[in-house]
């Protein structure tokens, strides 16, 4: 009922009514013509009818009264819920104000102003306390601020006054350094407004200062990592999370003959398959589980030849302020290092006239298989009527001769077999007996017909022989020395035999020691030792 009454509006029924009883009532007093045939045909007297409308009034006069306490009472609401959010924001205000003024009583913070019309300025006491001053100090000059400006920054402070004096800016706003009482500089940032008079004029400049030393130490100390990763004479490269490449340096540009975009523009995954011939599953795997990865990558090509090789160290990074994880890889390229040691491992264990591996090589790879106990079998070889190419023909024929007898060699020995040339004209050649089907005497037999065939050098055509020698371990010795002592027997008595041929070595043969004692004397005891040793 009372949310009927409110919404519903009594003043035009009021109007009405009244207008209704002056109506009547001025008829009372001056009958109207125009009104007595409507009173006539109402069923009330006019009395009747005048009570109906003064109680009509009494009605609508006790609804509006009790629409204007329902108006007053919600008036009396809203002014409490003003006063309360009045309350409300003094006291937000007050807090505010509380804390503007803790934070300006801070010593990072300071506060100044320049009265422009009067060229007076006035400093903070924490302005003051920045710079080392007594707070009582007094100071109303501009020259106070600009005498302890840092002379190569007054231009640019200069050109920002101007700026704001010739209205082109209404903000002002610089970071430069100021001079400490003490005499060192300290960066600070600037940051104010102009306010106008009531006539447009500006009338003063009003700025806040903070210290900004640190950070621009920080900035200073990342400016300077990163012209240091730049100029690293390594290669240096940083990945996101998701193993996307954000940045390199120039040195892997460089190392890796790319575009520093392209390389930008790879994964991690995509980088270490650059720098190896494999797949890095294996590295990322490694990665994730120990947040780091060492080691060397290289990539050959078809041919064997070393393409590029490096040492990459890959470290897995989680920044403990903003909890991102990046990725560190440095590479150095050590491609150079690697042939060179190449180079140096061909000098010491190559032979550099076949290319077949040496007597330092022979050794030291016969010595490895035999330690394993490894059912091997040796074939000393040496070439027939080789003084004669070298005496008739010259030396450099002779070389030729025994390039081409190398190359023979390798493409009739098995896979796992290792040939070397230890001598003049003598070659060793051994393998796992495990590893082929082919016996010792089929392999001599093929080797003997082919280096009996004629052999082309320059136009020559040169015909030499071979002689060889069948020693087999663990049959017919027990270490390196006693093995080839005893494929060397062989061979002598193939070449005893009348050349072309081969032999197997055996104990029981009835001529073993002596072809042993024939062929001590008839060659130079130094030579002998070495050869056989």
């Amino acid at each position: 009922m009372r949310r009927i009454i409110s919404s519903f509006s009594i003043q035009p029924l009021l109007l009405i009514t009244w207008s209704l009883l002056a109506a009547f009532s001025l008829h009372l007093m001056h009958p109207l013509p125009f009104l007595q045939p409507t009173i006539e045909q109402l069923p009330l007297s006019v009395q009747e009818q005048i009570m109906l409308l003064l109680l009509l009034l009494a009605v609508f006069y006790g609804v509006m009264l009790l629409q204007n306490r329902q108006l007053q009472q919600r008036l009396n609401e809203q002014e409490q819920r003003y006063k309360k959010t009045v309350k409300e924001l003094k006291s937000r205000y007050q807090n505010e104000e509380n804390q503007i003024i803790t934070l300006m009583q801070s010593d990072q913070f300071a506060y100044w102003e320049w009265d422009i019309k009067k060229n007076q300025a006035d400093f903070s006491p924490q302005w003051k306390s920045m710079l080392g001053l007594e707070k009582d100090l007094p100071l109303n000059s501009l020259n106070d601020l600009k005498n302890r400006i840092h002379p190569k920054d007054q231009s640019a402070v200069q050109k920002q006054m101007l700026k704001i004096l010739s209205g082109e800016h209404q903000r002002f706003e610089c970071t430069h350094r100021v001079r400490h009482e003490d005499g060192h500089y300290l960066w600070v940032h600037d940051k104010g407004q102009i306010f106008y008079s009531p006539y447009g004029d500006i009338e003063k400049l009003s700025a806040i200062r903070l210290d900004v030393s640190e950070q621009k130490w920080i900035e200073e100390e990342l400016e300077l990592d990163a012209t240091i990763i730049e100029h690293s004479s390594e290669g240096i490269v940083i990945a996101d999370e998701q193993l996307k490449v954000v940045r390199c340096n120039q040195a892997l540009a460089k190392s890796l003959d790319l575009d520093r975009d392209a390389i930008q523009h790879m994964s991690l995954e995509q980088l270490l398959e650059l720098l190896q011939n494999g797949r890095p599953s294996d590295i990322l795997s490694q990665l994730e589980h120990n947040n780091q990865w060492r080691g060397e990558l290289s990539v050959h090509r078809a041919n064997g030849k070393l393409d590029h090789a490096s040492i990459v160290n890959i470290q897995k990074i989680l920044h403990e302020t903003t909890q991102r994880i990046h990725y560190i890889l440095t590479h150095t390229d050590i491609t150079d290092l690697k042939r060179t040691e190449h180079a140096l491992n061909n000098l010491a264990n190559l032979d550099s006239v076949t290319g077949l591996a040496n007597r330092n090589k022979l050794y030291n790879e016969l010595e490895k298989t035999l330690a394993q106990d490894t059912p091997t079998t040796l074939l000393f070889l040496d070439l027939d009527n080789f003084k004669t190419v070298n005496d008739t023909l010259g030396h450099d024929i002779g070389d030729q001769l025994l390039q081409n007898v190398g190359e023979i060699l390798t493409s009739l020995i098995p896979e796992s077999a290792l040939a070397a040339r230890v001598g003049g004209d003598e070659f060793v050649l051994f393998y796992d007996r495990d590893e082929t089907e082919m016996s010792a005497s089929e392999l001599a037999n093929s080797i003997g017909k082919r280096l009996g065939q004629p052999i082309t050098v320059n136009q020559h055509e040169i015909q030499v022989g071979s002689s060889i020698g069948i020693a087999h371990y663990p049959e017919d010795a027990e270490d390196r020395k006693s093995l080839m002592k005893a494929a060397d027997t062989a061979m002598y008595q193939a070449k005893r035999a009348g050349k072309g041929q081969f032999r197997v070595f055996s104990d029981n043969s009835p001529t073993s020691q002596l072809d042993l004692t024939f062929q001590v004397q008839t060659t130079h005891p130094e030579k002998e030792q070495a050869r056989l040793e």
